[in-house]
C-alpha cells in the first residue's frame, strides 16, 4: 500500500453550523425561512438526475465551471422559493461553500494525517467538490498532509465516475492496486472507487451502515495493516 484516497464531506470535515448552511444564509439574506430539510430536499431534486455526470465542457477554466455549477445552485434556490433572486443568491452559495469557516475539521483528521504520512503513505482528496477546493483545505490547516487534491469541478467528472479515481492516481504515480479509497458514500466512494480497482473503505461516523465499515479514522491504519498482510 503506497498511498490513500480520502473524500471530504462527511470525511475529513463537517459543514458548520451543517451542511445546507450556504443555501440557508443565501435565502436569508433575501428574505426567505427555509429549513434543512427543504434544502436537502431540493438538492435531492436537482442533483438526482445528474449527479455523477461528465462536464469536462464546462470545467475548461474557473469562469466557465461557475456559470455551470451556479445554474445548478439558482435552480436549487428556485426549487426553494427564491425566485428573482436566485443568480444572486447562488454567487452568495458558492461563496460560502469555498469559506474555511463553513466547515470544522473532526477532531482526529490532524493526527490521522500525520500518522499517515509519518508512515511513509502518499495522500489525495477525490471530492465532488467545487473549483477552489485546493484554497479551502489549505484554509483548514491540512494542506501540506496532501500530495494532490483532485476536485471534479477541474477534472471535469463527478463521483462515481472512473476518471476522477483515475486523475488522482496519475498525479500521486501509484496503480489501482497500490492505493486504498476512503469516504462515507457506498455509491461514490466505495463502490466508484472499487470499479477502478483500488480497496474500497466505508466510513460510518453516524453508525448507520449495515455492512463492514470503520467509526472513525482512527482505525485506519489498522484496516491498511490487515490489508498489506491479506487478512
Amino acid at each position: 500500500m503506497k498511498a490513500v484516497l480520502f473524500d471530504f464531506a462527511d470525511t475529513l470535515a463537517t459543514g458548520v453550523p451543517c451542511w445546507e448552511w450556504p443555501q440557508i444564509a443565501a435565502c436569508r439574506e433575501q428574505g426567505l425561512a427555509v429549513s434543512p430539510e427543504a434544502v436537502k430536499a431540493a438538492i435531492r431534486r436537482i442533483w438526482g438526475p445528474i449527479e455523477g455526470c461528465a462536464h469536462p465542457e464546462a470545467s475548461g477554466d474557473e469562469a466557465g465551471y461557475a456559470r455551470w455549477i451556479g445554474a445548478i445552485e439558482a435552480a436549487i434556490l428556485r426549487e426553494l422559493g427564491l425566485g428573482a433572486g436566485a443568480d444572486v443568491g447562488a454567487r452568495r452559495v458558492m461563496a460560502l461553500q469555498a469559506d474555511p469557516t463553513s466547515y470544522r475539521l473532526f477532531p482526529e483528521v490532524p493526527a490521522v494525517l500525520a500518522a499517515l504520512r509519518g508512515a511513509g503513505l502518499r495522500l489525495a482528496i477525490v471530492s465532488n467538490n467545487h473549483w477552489r477546493l485546493p484554497e479551502l483545505v489549505a484554509g483548514l490547516g491540512i494542506g501540506p498532509w496532501f500530495d494532490a487534491i483532485v476536485s471534479s469541478a477541474r477534472v471535469g467528472y463527478r463521483k462515481p465516475r472512473p476518471e476522477i479515481f483515475v486523475a488522482a492516481l496519475d498525479r500521486l504515480g501509484v496503480a489501482p492496486d497500490e492505493a486504498a479509497s476512503v469516504g462515507d458514500d457506498r455509491v461514490n466512494d466505495v463502490e466508484g472507487a472499487e470499479r477502478v480497482g483500488l480497496a474500497a473503505i466505508l466510513l460510518d461516523r453516524r453508525r448507520a451502515a449495515n455492512c463492514q465499515a470503520i467509526h472513525d479514522l482512527r482505525e485506519l491504519r489498522t484496516i491498511l495493516r490487515r490489508r498489506a498482510a491479506g487478512l
